[in-house]
């Protein structure tokens, strides 16, 4: 009688084994996938564990240094609406060069972004730079550019005039490392090029509310219209003479383009075309200073184009810098 009463006891506890020795085994299984794929990753993208560390919704930034010169870097975007492209990736990456090696996700308006993103660097031995300028914001778009140009660690130069309410943009602009510089205060040309006290009237102005929200103080700017303008004679016939003399005498610097993406020419011009307006601007020039907007009732495409012109520079071969005061100053002649 007890013998049967510990058979029966013990027969109790095999099920108990059975589902553990199974639960065990999936566990295992679970186990070993996980780390072929960690492995798998570790193996194609050599980044370190702090770079692993991804909190939500922000953007990921591997840098991978090879020989004293970026070769390699990874991001991830989050939630940017700023448009996709792939290209293959290379084996041995012999320029700098862009791909996609993961599925896209669709995003708000129907863009979409690869969530990783491969950009191939190799060291800029031929010194050819290319500066990022956008005028007359800052803008509705200005939180969007700011964001392509986090996404790509790129740096770059806003020429700003004031808009009311805006004050959070101008400060934006700052912390995220960028160079804010003056492009007058109104834009009005009959004010700004009234005469050359009015035209000084409107830098300083431009020039301490940037001071007031920003704590920057600038003397780069970048005449309105360009410093090749005509549409200053309507006003005061030779103040461009005048001015581009003056300017220097007050320690100002100057800066206009040689890139162009003729961004505010027409209303909402493909996103094509402006990579091909810039594409043909730069011609063989090592040293770019190129043109865009960041405001204006033109330029609601601009932000469609900035990654594939980023990623046309990168393809290129140039680094993208942003101006300061010491750059070899680009002015029109004609």
């Amino acid at each position: 009688m007890s013998q049967n009463k510990q058979d029966t006891g013990f027969s109790f506890y095999i099920p108990l084994v059975l589902i553990a020795a199974f639960l065990m085994g999936c566990l295992a299984i679970s186990l070993m996938d996980i780390r072929e794929k960690a492995s798998s990753v570790i193996s194609d993208n050599p980044v370190s564990a702090a770079d692993a560390v991804i909190k939500e919704n922000t953007v990921r930034k591997s840098p991978v240094y090879n020989d004293g010169g970026l070769k390699f870097r990874l991001v991830s975007a989050s939630d940017l609406g700023i448009g996709n492209k792939s290209v293959s990736q290379p084996d041995v990456p012999s320029e700098s060069s862009v791909s996609s090696r993961t599925e896209t996700a669709n995003l708000d308006g129907g863009l979409k972004l690869p969530m990783e993103h491969y950009i191939n660097f190799v060291p800029h031995k031929s010194g050819c730079v290319a500066y990022l300028t956008f005028d007359d914001g800052p803008s509705e778009n200005t939180e969007a550019i700011l964001d392509i140009l986090d996404y790509y660690n790129v740096k770059a130069t806003f020429f700003v005039i004031y808009h009311k309410d805006m004050e959070d943009k101008y400060k934006a602009i700052v912390n995220a490392g960028h160079a804010i510089a003056l492009h007058s205060y109104t834009h009005d040309y009959s004010s700004v090029y009234a005469g050359e006290a009015s035209f000084f009237n409107e830098m300083e102005m431009i020039g301490d509310y940037i001071y007031r929200q920003t704590g920057v103080r600038t003397m780069l700017m970048r005449f309105p219209g360009g410093s090749s303008n005509t549409i200053s004679r309507k006003y005061s016939k030779g103040l461009m003479s005048v001015l581009k003399k003056s300017v220097k005498e007050r320690g100002y610097v100057y800066q206009d383009w040689n890139v162009d993406s003729c961004d505010a020419e027409k209303s909402n011009t493909p996103p094509e075309k402006l990579l091909s307006n810039v594409r043909n601007s730069l011609g063989s020039k090592k040293t770019a200073v190129v043109l865009m907007h960041d405001g204006g009732n033109r330029t609601g495409t601009t932000v469609q184009a900035l990654p594939a012109i980023i990623e046309f520079f990168y393809e290129k071969g140039y680094s993208m810098e942003k101006l300061d005061m010491t750059v070899e100053e680009i002015h029109h002649n004609w």
